[in-house]
């Protein structure tokens, strides 16, 4: 469907602002996570509550809005979504206490759900083949540019202003998506619309999960990945109270990692899969090392926390369209159902990632270690379980 007002250049901008919403929520206030600790006088793992919270609730609306899209079209969903988000972005900076900005994050969260779940959708209905792997490698790698700026612009809102105006200007970049979506024209036309109930097209869910090799993929690709939100959670922690270092000096070690970690979608847009088995098998190994790099000398410095890390944020990055290109591949119905429960999986198994990693072990570094190690684990028991499987459906050479 060709795009009169957006043109192919300004559909692929509007999917990438989409993308970046997420990201944006939680990085632009990263680094005033100690000062609002102390602003709400709660904890340091209740206040990283607020990012869980957001992930929760983003996995609520991608589940929701993604059938939604399939049966009254992408363009009214994501108008509607993008306005949630937009004005409780907004109302986060007016919290009177903890309580009430955890709810605002949740509302605000839902509305960002939906706009992540259509633009997956919009990348399915526009593109296909090597293009669509392109385009969801472009998309991702310009995505992962908001941790590299957020919170560089974050320590910057915080040295003119309070925590509070990171949520302002986190609504007024939203609104900039709201003008792209506007402009949108519909992907996906009336005739190919889900023409019964919406209970139906909600049970599209459940014939994309009834596939046994699509769930599997997906949860192997979600589970290897989930660390990297568990870093999300207690990076400021880890960087500030364990080592010591300024607000301005943790966005600084965040933005490497988050400018290593674009390399990663990068590469794939560049190189491929080449032999799907062997880059997955490559990246539980990377995984792994990494972990026990942290676990054994990733608390004698900061530069060696990020060194010893920054190798798995270039692998599950490179990791994360190559499963999606996967799954959205062998998906010819139920586009946004499946744009859907792509999303769910990889932000509910992160939001449990964020959880395990904000426990108290101890320490944050030995417990981001102990979380990687352990959803190492449970990547290779569904790794072994998807290639022992009789039922995949996947071609493995990938282009």
């Amino acid at each position: 469907m060709e795009q009169k007002y957006l043109k192919k250049t300004g559909l692929i901008a509007l999917i990438t602002m989409l993308s970046m919403i997420p990201p944006l929520s939680t990085d632009l206030y990263m680094p005033a996570l100690p000062e609002m600790t102390v602003y709400f006088n709660t904890s340091s793992t209740f206040m990283s509550l607020t990012m869980t919270v957001f992930f929760v609730f983003l996995a609520v609306g991608i589940l929701v809005f993604g059938p939604m899209s399939d049966k009254h079209g992408r363009k009214p969903i994501l108008i509607m979504c993008i306005s949630i988000s937009l004005v409780f972005s907004a109302v986060c900076a007016f919290s009177p206490n903890i309580s009430f900005l955890l709810v605002s994050r949740a509302i605000s969260a839902f509305g960002a759900g939906g706009m992540v779940s259509v633009a997956t959708a919009l990348i399915k209905d526009s593109f296909e083949g090597k293009e669509m792997s392109t385009v969801l490698s472009l998309t991702q790698a310009f995505g992962l540019l908001a941790p590299v700026l957020a919170p560089l612009l974050g320590a910057l809102i915080l040295k003119l202003a309070d925590w509070k105006m990171t949520f302002i200007v986190l609504a007024s970049l939203t609104a900039l998506s709201l003008i792209g979506a506007i402009l949108l024209k519909e992907t996906l036309p009336a005739p190919k619309r889900n023409q019964g109930s919406i209970i139906q097209s909600i049970s599209g869910l459940g014939r994309v999960s009834k596939n046994v090799s699509f769930t599997t993929l997906l949860l192997v690709g979600a589970l290897i990945a989930a660390p990297y939100m568990a870093y999300l959670a207690v990076a400021s922690y880890v960087y500030i109270d364990s080592f010591g270092v300024s607000e301005t000096t943790f966005s600084i070690y965040f933005a490497f990692n988050s400018c290593a970690a674009i390399l990663g979608p990068v590469m794939y847009m560049r190189f491929g899969a080449g032999s799907v088995k062997k880059t997955i098998n490559f990246g539980i190994l990377i995984a792994i090392i990494s972990a026990i790099l942290i676990l054994s000398v990733g608390n004698t410095g900061p530069i060696i926390f990020f060194l010893s890390y920054v190798i798995y944020s270039i692998v599950v990055t490179y990791i994360r369209p190559l499963i999606s290109d996967l799954l959205l591949s062998s998906t010819k119905t139920d586009i946004g159902a499946a744009s859907s429960v792509i999303n769910f999986g990889f932000t509910v198994i992160g939001s449990i990632g964020m959880i395990i990693g904000s426990l108290k072990w101890g320490s944050y570094i030995g417990g981001l270690a102990t979380t990687m190690l352990i959803f190492a684990v449970f990547t290779i028991i569904m790794w072994i379980f998807l290639l022992k499987s009789k039922s995949i459906t996947f071609d493995w050479k990938q282009k």
